[in-house]
């Protein structure tokens, strides 16, 4: 049985929480794997461009908006904050800029994909960064203590380790260009 402490809610919780946030790093990593698959499968193509084959490396960009999403989830749960429709929130502004840069070729051609994709690639790296320390800022929350920083710390690693995890094995059973 797990040892309770009044002040964190006990060590079976944070257990549970931890594996929650791999258990969602491992479906969000699978699941962007998959798309790359699928993507190189039976993506899209036309004369210039094509999401198959290699094009389906597209798919990967939607790794640093899972990435995003989750880490801001995990901001607000160690803040007491309304974590899951922010952290989904979070995670879609990053889908939205990876599905943007995806949509420069086909839509606007090879010159604004060369002009601003990598402008677009940059600010959803940075998004994984300034989603979470947004959510540092978000006002309100239940009085008291945050939960333990260690525990929150620990839902961010398990998150990146989830994402990665689901990625490499997915992408190992069905490998994205086969």
């Amino acid at each position: 049985m797990a040892v309770r402490d009044a002040k964190t809610g006990g060590a079976g919780r944070w257990g549970r929480f931890v594996g929650f946030t791999v258990a969602l790093g491992i479906a969000g990593g699978a699941a962007v794997s998959l798309l790359a698959f699928l993507l190189a499968r039976y993506g899209p193509a036309d004369g210039s461009w094509s999401f198959r084959g290699n094009g389906a490396l597209a798919a990967y960009t939607l790794t640093p908006a899972v990435l995003a999403g989750g880490w801001t989830a995990v901001v607000l749960h160690h803040r007491r904050l309304t974590w899951l429709a922010w952290g989904l929130a979070a995670g879609l502004v990053g889908v939205v800029l990876a599905a943007l840069d995806a949509a420069l070729l086909p839509v606007f051609g090879a010159g604004a994909d060369h002009d601003v994709g990598p402008v677009l690639l940059v600010a959803l790296l940075a998004w994984v960064v300034v989603a979470p320390a947004l959510a540092t800022r978000v006002p309100g929350g239940v009085p008291g203590e945050p939960l333990p920083v260690g525990v929150s710390a620990a839902g961010g690693v398990a998150w990146l380790t989830g994402l990665v995890a689901g990625l490499t094995v997915v992408s190992a059973l069905l490998p994205a260009g086969s």
